[in-house]
């Protein structure tokens, strides 16, 4: 499991303090996994953690959408954008809280927009 590898490898302590910002919202749910620990609301996935060889990366579940108001986020994918880590001190509380946010507030809008179309 990607878990256990990521809590005890090189990148541990970025691992650790990220998975710490996110089980800090009661509404997330961790989900350990073979290729990644996923991190899910009600609304969907929020956040996949993975450590590569040379860097830790944060998958936003909905960082297509997120891209413009945070350029930071890399990929070309249609749904998911990552950031990299490769030490702790590069790890932002508070931008990661303000983007971990910004993904409830987008599923939360999906979910009632999918509800809206319904009743029409």
């Amino acid at each position: 499991m990607q878990y256990n590898i990521d809590i005890k490898g090189e990148f541990a302590d970025i691992f650790k303090k990220i998975r710490a910002i996110l089980l800090s919202y009661p509404q997330i749910k961790e989900i350990k996994n073979a290729k990644q620990t996923s991190y899910s609301d009600a609304y969907g996935m929020v956040v996949m953690l993975r450590g590569r060889a040379d860097k830790f990366v944060v998958a936003f579940g909905r960082g297509a959408k997120m891209q413009n108001k945070y350029p930071i986020l890399q990929g070309s994918g249609k749904i998911v954008r990552h950031l990299y880590f490769k030490s702790i001190d590069e790890v932002d509380e508070v931008l990661l809280r303000a983007m971990i946010e910004e993904s409830f507030i987008l599923g939360m809008e999906a979910f009632e927009l999918k509800e809206l179309r319904k009743m029409l």
